[in-house]
């Protein structure tokens, strides 16, 4: 078994800051140097969508805490409720793995040029769901081959 570095992994909501995940704990550290995916840091927990360039078979990975998942053999989805809350749900081959609820992000004032873009720049949970739900796997291929190469941090 190859023994897992902490991978540099930029923070969602705070451009600039880039954390080091340990995929066997769940842990974030703070970290430099070229990112291998995106890290949202939660009240309730670390969750990151990466790949690790050290991975003998290439894989993107979901990550909750100390779980993961292959994106290859799990999907998510995100809903929204009536009242606003949002439900982000990670289902595999045994049906649902994780279901996070919580309250959907606060845009601020009313702005009548915010819009889907700007909805998913506010939410890690949204954003991951629409990359990991698409029918044909191209956002999942790119991705994990994004992720994989490295990227500097915005």
């Amino acid at each position: 078994m190859l023994l897992q570095k902490p991978l540099p992994l930029q923070d969602y909501d705070h451009h600039g800051r880039t954390w080091a995940l340990d995929p066997r704990t769940g842990l974030l550290s703070p970290s430099s140097g070229r990112c291998h995916g995106f890290v949202h840091a939660g009240e309730a927990g670390a969750a990151a969508l990466y790949a690790d360039p050290a991975d003998e078979t290439p894989a993107l990975w979901f990550q909750f805490g100390r779980r993961r998942w292959d994106c290859a053999a799990a999907w998510a989805h995100q809903s929204t409720g009536p009242n606003g809350t949002r439900r982000f749900t990670v289902e595999d081959a045994r049906g649902t793995a994780l279901e996070l609820l919580y309250p959907a992000p606060d845009p601020g004032p009313f702005d009548p040029t915010y819009d889907w873009m700007d909805a998913e720049g506010d939410d890690f949970f949204l954003w991951a769901a629409g990359r990991l739900t698409d029918g044909d796997a191209s956002s999942r291929t790119t991705l994990r081959a994004h992720f994989r190469a490295g990227f500097l941090p915005t």
